[in-house]
């Protein structure tokens, strides 16, 4: 199972997708710190499932995900996959048909995460059963990080215990085994709450067997009582049915008559109407005559206003013909001058022309000028910076010598210094020899001293780990003491838990009783805000020796739902009969005391009235005082019996529930009685709740004393650990002094050394010194020389300078004539095209004018058109005038006339009201007579639904299907109606009876049943678990047994190999218990005692667990195995030791190494580089060592 590849994209410095193939034996991950060489080990935990962010060196795991840099924005997601060779089969099986598996991992920023096997969506347990027992894993022994060397040696012994396991392949069995722990836990809780409610069940299926014998007796009278009242209701039902035909027929006649005489006053009111209607149409008639006038007249009135519209348009044509030729005059005499202009300009333009080429020619001659000058000008500018640059040169030389001069000058200066500091300093290197050789002396003696001081630190070791033993034995009670209490608490909570259920789900009470709490609340307290209080039972306190007595007293009675008043009560009925859910008694708070015992019997044997005797609230002590206030309670049936004759007003009860009643009634005998039951559940439950306040506070001061315990041993263990530390220091002290004593010897070998190159290189001075004056000379000698050169330069570069300022006057004065004369020239071509735009403006002017011109004469024209036009329409408009009028006074004359004729019409309306009046009285009269009949039918029909609703309700049946079954009888008479009461309070002194106790009693005998094959079940399941427990923990001892064997066997050959001798090897803290032993590490490098892992240097605690880790790998070997920098605190020999352990191994394990040795990287076979070419960003350059592999891509990091 070796890694073929590992791709990522946007974990942590990876935001680009890298792609790292595996394909060698020794891969190194190398680069500087900081470039992002550890994120490859973090991806391949994270692919495997690794759960922990601080494991992944992270604060949440959002921190994995690419957070940017200076150059890139965030990633969204992070995606991690690694592709693993499957040839070797050490897969579960369903994966075993694969030569390949790629498990996939990806975050995003949201939080949604995903597990991916081969493109299949799967679960993290899924990708955790994978590496099970394959030694492989996010925190098997295949993976070593930075740091965990050191706890590797550091560890407890149960800790380091877990790489031993995971080599000998039992994890998966510990996962196993907690499982099944987990599940034999469930099945016990479950298999105790079973056993309550199968103890429950069997009382409830006890009380509804006699409820359901006392239903059956109580269907046989309702049968009976059914079939004599449908007899009566029959015979009822015929008779009102007989009356009502007759008052249908009634009925009808009237309703003919009725309907002759409306159609009598219809046709009368027709006549009325049609008479109206007339005079409506003549109505109609006057109002169109009169619109049609009103309509004329405004004719005639827009008519004359056209007319006036028309004159008006023509007077204001006569003035626009005025303006017109007044306009046309104007523009004559601007035509004109506009003329006159137009030759002054032309005249104008022509002297400017003239003057403007004569100005032209003068510009060139003076530019031509300029240029000469200008050229000149150059010549001696390029002279001067000739003579400059030399001159330059000359300075550079001349600081060049004077640079020289200084140089020996400071040379001499500082060898006369280092002599002087080297006189100093050799004074000071014999000083310190002298110190260094009496420090040596105190040195030793102080060796002396620790190297004594180490065995009273042995001692007080010894006496803390006597006393820190006998605690801890305490402590082991303590701990007992606390699991059992804790064992017990549960165990009386589940019982608890299991009762409050029974309870909530009112179990062994009636059907109606539990739809009734059931329907007012889920809770106690949401029923009180409706007014329910709860079960009678539930309010009581009963003592444990009056439970049998409360049950023979009050019997059905306990299951009595208390309400608050008497609404509350028809409430909960009116519920119950809605739904056909069953019967329950209902007891206000409100309930009178109807009867107590007159007086109590006092005496042997007598404990008092059964009222006093028990404890309730305020508010129900009315309601118990009502039920159970005449009830005294007895030792025995003979005490009963004795006292009956002198107190028949009282009703006895024995502690067994023998009853006794006021009337003589003896109600007793044998049987589990399910009243009880409820009253000891509900006991319990009280009980059941001290208890587990009671425990809880004992638990409570266990747990304090166990604490307590625990702290003075953790005080004990720290001073155990200070001795220890102590004599650690010791040792680190002896150690330091050592190392100090021989850095003292090695300072004064190095003073005395040091001494010796002093003396040489003081020699050495005084030979260069003679150098030194030989450069003095010659440096001095070049500077003068160039000083001389540079005085000669100065006087030629002081005349090519004048020569060059007055070149450049000369110049400047012919820039200054050049411009001026442009500018005349300039001024002379402006003052021509300002007359050229003049003229063009005047030009334009004369077109605007005759465009003018021909508009005026354009709209004289129009003028004339629409004079000809509005006399024609003036005409036209008189015309209509005229009609007009003459229609209007047509229609005013035979406006008049209508409104006469309407008149005389509305005169003679009203000659049918009186014949209408009477008609409307008879047919009010035989309206009520209908009425009376229809009201006196709707009382019979609904007597009749009352009859037929009232035998639906109670018997469901339909009367008027049954009348056939009794129509060939006799008349009910009294021997039957008789026979109905008596029957009728046989049912009612029944009292409460539970119809659907039958059903329920099947419906609780099966769940009973249902509920004793789960428990046998359960049984079975829990040994079957037990049994694979017993066996998980067999094979766990012997696998761990052996693997133990094999790795202490190799640990012993590992450790001299890599120590190059010396010895090791592993022990048990407990040979007895195999499933929890540690695992101690004893070792002795070469020329040392056998002692601590603790007083070995950084290097040897490190060789060590490389030697185990390796030990480990010998025996089992991993696919592959992950070294994050575990040679770091190796030298080099130890370094090159490792190696070759590795190399020795890649036979059957897959190496990936990330690290800073070179000796390592000697060893690899492939090596991949991280860098960060961008900060922040990181990416791989792969190096071939091995010329017998397949070439691997110069950069593996691809976008």
């Amino acid at each position: 199972m070796k890694i073929k590849r590992l791709e990522i994209v946007g974990f942590k410095s990876f935001v680009n997708r890298t792609v790292v193939d595996f394909d060698h034996n020794i891969t190194a991950i190398v680069g500087p710190n900081g470039c992002g060489k550890s994120n490859v080990v973090d991806a391949i935990k994270w692919v495997m499932g690794e759960q922990s962010a601080k494991m992944l060196r992270g604060g949440s795991m959002t921190d994995v995900i690419f957070n940017g840099s200076e150059s890139m924005g965030p990633a969204q997601s992070a995606e991690v996959s690694l592709t693993f060779d499957n040839t070797d089969g050490l897969t579960p099986p369903e994966y075993a048909q694969y030569a390949e598996i790629t498990v996939t991992r990806r975050l995003h920023r949201d939080g949604r995460s995903d597990y991916i096997i081969n493109k299949q969506p799967v679960r993290l347990m899924d990708v955790t059963n994978l590496f099970l027992g394959t030694g492989v894993g996010r925190r098997a022994y295949s993976t070593i990080e930075q740091g965990r060397i050191g706890f590797i040696v550091s560890s407890k012994p149960e800790d380091r215990r877990h790489m031993i396991e995971e080599a000998a392949g039992i994890t998966k069995f510990k996962v196993r085994k907690k499982t099944a722990e987990r599940k034999m836990e469930q099945t016990r809780e479950n298999l105790q709450r079973l056993s309550d409610l199968a103890s429950g069940l069997e009382r409830n299926v006890a009380s509804l067997k006699r409820q359901a014998q006392k239903a059956e007796r109580y269907l046989e009278y309702m049968k009976e009582l059914e079939s004599l009242e449908l007899y009566v209701a029959a015979f009822r039902y015929l008779e009102l049915f007989t009356e009502q035909k007759h008052l249908l027929r009634a009925a009808e006649h009237t309703a003919a008559t009725l309907e002759g005489k409306r159609f009598g006053l219809v046709h009368l009111e027709a006549e009325s109407e049609a008479e109206r209607a007339s005079i409506e149409a003549l109505s109609r008639e006057v109002e169109r005559a009169q619109a049609l006038a009103y309509e004329m007249n405004n004719q005639v009135r827009v008519l004359e206003g056209r007319i006036e519209a028309a004159e008006s348009r023509r007077r204001a044509l006569d003035e626009r013909e005025g303006m017109a030729a007044r306009e046309l005059e104007e523009l004559a005499a601007q035509r004109e001058r506009l003329a006159a202009e137009r030759d002054r300009l032309l005249e104008s333009l022509d002297e400017l022309a003239l003057a403007e080429d004569s100005t032209q020619g003068l510009v060139d001659a003076e530019a031509d000028a300029a240029e000469e000058l200008k050229i000149a000008a150059t010549e001696a500018e390029r002279r001067l910076h000739a003579l400059r640059e030399r001159a330059s040169e000359i300075r550079m030389r001349i600081a060049r010598a004077d640079s020289a001069l200084k140089g020996t000058l400071r040379r001499r200066e500082e060898s006369a210094g280092r002599k002087e500091r080297l006189a100093m300093e050799r004074a000071e290197l014999e000083a310190r020899v002298a110190d260094a050789e009496q420090e040596r002396e105190e040195l030793a003696a102080r060796l002396e001293g620790l190297r004594g001081g180490k065995e009273d630190t042995a001692e007080r070791r010894a006496a803390v780990e006597a006393e820190l033993k006998g605690l801890r034995d305490e402590l082991e009670a303590a701990v007992r003491t606390v699991d059992g209490l804790r064992d017990e608490v549960s165990q009386k909570r589940s019982r608890l838990r299991s009762l409050q259920e029974i309870e909530a789900r009112f179990e062994g009470v009636g059907a109606g009783v539990r739809a009734l709490m059931t329907r007012f609340g889920e809770s106690p307290a949401a029923r009180a805000e409706r007014g329910v209080l709860g079960l009678l039972a539930d309010r009581i306190e009963c003592p444990t020796e009056l439970t049998r007595a409360l049950a023979g007293a009050l019997g059905p009675r306990l299951e009595n739902v208390v309400v608050r008043d008497a609404e509350a009560s028809l409430e909960a009925v009116r519920f119950l009969r809605e739904g056909s859910r069953g019967r329950a008694t209902v007891v206000p708070l409100t309930a009178r005391v109807s009867q107590t015992a007159s007086s109590v019997p006092e005496g042997e044997g007598v404990r008092g009235r059964l009222a006093d005797l028990l404890r309730t609230d305020d508010e129900t002590r009315a309601v118990l005082e009502a039920l159970a206030g005449h009830f005294v309670v007895v030792d025995s049936l003979e005490v009963a019996t004795s006292l009956r004759a002198r107190h028949p007003d009282v009703g006895f009860v024995t502690l067994e529930g023998d009853v006794v009643e006021s009337t003589g009634a003896l109600t007793g005998g044998a049987g589990d009685d399910g009243h009880a039951h409820m009253v000891k559940v509900k006991r319990e439950i009280r009980e059941l709740t001290d208890a587990v306040a009671e425990l809880g506070a004992r638990f409570d001061a266990a747990e304090a004393r166990r604490n307590e315990l625990r702290t003075r041993i953790a005080g004990l263990e720290a001073e155990l650990d200070a001795a220890r530390a102590a004599a650690q220091d010791t040792a680190v002290a002896v150690v330091a002094v050592e190392k100090d004593l021989r850095a003292v010897e090695d300072e004064l070998a190095r003073a005395r050394k040091r001494l010796e190159d002093v003396e040489l290189e003081s020699r050495e001075l005084d030979e260069g010194l003679g150098m030194v004056d030989d450069e003095e000379s010659e440096a001095r000698a070049d500077l003068e020389d160039a000083r001389e050169e540079e005085l000669s330069l100065e006087a030629e570069i002081e005349a090519a300078e004048q020569d060059y300022e007055e070149k450049r006057e000369r110049v400047e004065e012919q820039a200054s004539r050049l411009t001026e004369v442009r500018v005349r020239a300039a001024q002379a071509r402006q003052r021509a095209e300002s007359e050229r735009m003049a003229l063009d403006r005047l030009e334009h002017a004369a077109l605007e004018l005759d465009h003018r011109e021909r508009r005026l004469r354009g709209d004289v024209e129009n003028s004339d058109i629409e004079r000809v036009r509005i006399a024609g329409e003036i005409f036209r408009a008189r015309d209509d005038l005229d009609n007009a009028v003459e229609v209007a006074m047509r229609a005013k004359r035979a406006a008049e006339e209508l409104r006469a004729k309407f008149e005389e019409a509305r005169a003679g309306i009203g000659t049918n009201d009186a014949e209408i009046k009477e008609l409307r009285a008879s047919i009010e009269r035989l309206t009520n007579e209908h009425n009376t009949q229809k009201l006196r039918l709707r009382e019979i029909e609904m007597n009749l639904e009352h009859l037929v609703g009232g035998v639906q309700e109670k018997y469901g049946k339909d009367i008027r299907k049954h009348l056939v079954d009794f129509h060939a009888r006799e008349l009910p008479d009294a021997a039957t109606l008789t026979r109905i009461d008596e029957l009728t309070k046989l049912v009612q002194r029944m009292g409460p009876v539970n119809l659907t106790a039958i059903e329920e009693f099947e419906a609780e005998n099966t769940r009973l049943e249902e509920i004793e094959r789960q428990k046998k079940d359960l049984l079975d399941s829990l040994a079957h678990l037990e049994k694979a427990i017993r066996q998980m923990n067999r094979e766990s001892r012997e696998l761990f047994k052996e693997a133990f064997i094999g790795i202490n066997e190799r640990f012993k050959r590992v450790f001299p190999t890599l120590f190059r001798g010396g010895k090791a090897e592993l022990k048990l803290t407990d040979p007895n218990d195999l499933l929890t032993t540690g695992v101690d590490i004893e070792a002795q490098p070469p020329g040392k005692r056998l002692g601590s892992l603790e007083l070995m240097s950084g290097g040897e605690k490190a060789l060590t667990a490389v030697a185990f880790i390796f030990a480990i790998f010998q025996y089992k070997p991993s696919p592959f195995c992950i070294l994050d920098e575990v040679d770091a605190p190796l030298d080099e020999a130890n370094v090159a030791r490792f190696a070759e352990a590795i190399s020795q191994m890649t036979d059957h394990s897959q190496f990936i190494v990330i690290t800073h040795s070179k000796r390592t990287m000697e060893y690899a076979d492939v090596l991949y580089g991280v860098t960060m070419e961008r900060p922040g960003v990181s990416s791989l350059i792969a190096v071939e060592l091995r010329g017998d592999r397949r070439p691997v891509p110069e950069r593996v990091a691809a976008a």
